[in-house]
């Protein structure tokens, strides 16, 4: 199949190709450099609002062991035993 880039840089996606992916009139898609001049084009991962900053929390690492530790550091250590 062949297709034509327009004089924006845009390219027509051929019917066959769209409907075996699944392409709409909006739909994102990923476009990679291949090996040897080609390029490889994908229909983009769909990541919600809230996706993005998921992804960010899960690899921080938390800076105390658990909520005791925390307490411990914020507000010093809390005697244990006895109570008068």
């Amino acid at each position: 199949m062949t297709t034509t880039i327009s004089s924006k840089g845009q390219i027509t996606v051929p019917v066959e190709i769209r409907e075996a992916l699944g392409l709409e009139p909006g739909t994102r898609i990923e476009i990679r450099m291949g090996s040897s001049g080609t390029f490889v084009a994908t229909k983009a991962k769909e990541t919600s609002f809230f996706a993005k900053f998921k992804g960010a929390a899960d690899n921080r690492k938390a800076p105390y062991a658990d909520s005791v530790e925390a307490m411990d550091l914020l507000r010093g250590k809390v005697p244990t035993g006895d109570v008068d």
